[in-house]
């Protein structure tokens, strides 16, 4: 083999190993409600933030907000296939009970459906980390809870962006 014939081997071995090994191909979902689709810009939301530190760390992740204003765990579970593409390695699920409450429907229904979201998503061969214990834990400290005096303030989405970026690598 000469060297030009070398050359040619080494770079289409690089390249496909490359190609195999695309970081950016990494994605994690934020599913949920208005606890991730919250009261502030979208450049402020904790996915946004989340996706900010770790590409802060080097990582080439995407981070996509598939949080919806207003609802309910039964209109969560319904669109979860859709919400969460295919190729998401993580889901950090930030819901509760609380607009399905809001909608006089069960508060054990509305869990029971979060448990089928967990379900459906690690049948799916997709990690499921549940974040609503961490998003209280945000919520109760001061300056975290916004002007509605329900949803995070932009310090609390930066402080929940903190907390969970641990779990998102």
């Amino acid at each position: 083999m000469n060297c030009s014939n070398f050359r040619m081997f080494f770079l289409a071995v690089a390249a496909v190993v490359v190609a195999s090994v695309n970081p950016a191909s990494a994605q994690i979902v934020a599913l949920g409600h208005s606890a991730v689709h919250g009261n502030v810009s979208e450049s402020e939301m904790w996915p946004a933030l989340l996706e900010g530190l770790l590409r802060a760390k080097g990582s080439q992740v995407h981070v996509a907000n598939a949080g919806v204003w207003g609802e309910t765990t039964d209109a969560t579970l319904a669109r979860t296939p859709t919400a969460v593409p295919a190729g998401t390695k993580l889901v950090l699920l930030c819901d509760n009970p609380a607009n399905d409450v809001r909608h006089n429907m069960s508060p054990v229904k509305a869990m029971e459906n979060i448990a089928a979201i967990k379900s459906q998503l690690k049948a799916r061969g997709i990690r499921v980390v549940d974040v609503w214990g961490t998003y209280m834990s945000v919520w109760r400290q001061p300056g975290s809870v916004g002007p509605d005096g329900r949803h995070l303030s932009v310090e609390g989405n930066r402080k929940m962006a903190a907390a969970v970026v641990g779990v998102a690598r």
